[in-house]
């Protein structure tokens, strides 16, 4: 029974040092969100909006909950690059999960009408390319030691408790920054700007510090080689 116990114990040890280093943002639910969407011309100004603090002067065409994971994807198969992307083509996740399903419209555009709009078309600050501006506000819970990912492309900013946590200009190709989570439940903002066509994603998810899972998993390790040793010097010990 012992040496059964002692082998999970070395085993839990190795599998936290093996799951370290792939700890990454894919998805990761958030509860009830609300969502604003701005979908339209820009007479200036998209290029840097996803890092200002002013919302769009048009009005928005729809306000809508949503109750997925923020993990929307058109990178590939659904359009080229640089050519006009929809709604549909960013929820559905390059085909893999539509989540269109988990958005409920509270004003404005119906989800049925939304899926069909161009989200963005190339040319970016033309007078006649479309491009959106999204605002995702909700709650984030953080414990010690938790950070959040943020992958986007075009550009996106997050604010937590009204505080600047990761901020990405755009337009922009993709990039993913993490930061450290204050502890508690706490209110966000997450900013998102789609402009000049495909490709289109914005990612966020929360997952343990990697060197917390190491530092974790390797005092695991120490003391299961402990009390290995300790064991064998006992007498009466036969190794099997």
């Amino acid at each position: 029974m012992k040496s059964t116990r002692f082998s999970m114990f070395l085993a839990s040890a190795a599998m936290i040092l093996i799951a370290a280093p792939k700890a990454k943002a894919d998805s990761y639910s958030f509860g009830t969100l609300d969502v604003t969407i701005w979908n339209g011309t820009y007479g200036s100004g998209v290029t840097d909006i996803a890092t200002s603090a002013s919302q769009p002067t048009i009005s928005p065409i729809g306000t809508y909950t949503y109750d997925g994971p923020l993990n929307f994807v058109n990178d590939s198969g659904n359009n080229s690059s640089g050519s006009n992307n929809t709604f549909l083509d960013f929820f559905n996740s390059n085909g893999s999960t539509n989540y269109l399903s988990d958005l409920t419209a509270v004003s404005g555009d119906s989800v049925s009408t939304l899926e069909n709009l161009i989200m963005s078309s190339s040319g970016e600050t033309t007078p006649t390319a479309i491009n959106t501006y999204m605002l995702i506000t909700g709650t984030i819970d953080g414990s010690a030691g938790e950070m959040v990912t943020l992958s986007s492309d075009d550009g996106s900013s997050l604010y937590v408790n009204g505080s600047t946590l990761i901020s990405m200009a755009g337009p922009q190709s993709q990039r993913t920054e993490s930061a450290m989570l204050p502890t508690g439940s706490n209110p966000f903002s997450l900013v998102y700007v789609e402009s000049n066509g495909a490709p289109a994603v914005l990612q966020m998810s929360v997952t343990p510090e990697p060197t917390s899972l190491l530092l974790l998993g390797t005092g695991l390790l120490g003391l299961a080689l402990a009390i290995s040793r300790k064991a064998r010097q006992k007498p009466g010990f036969m190794a099997r």
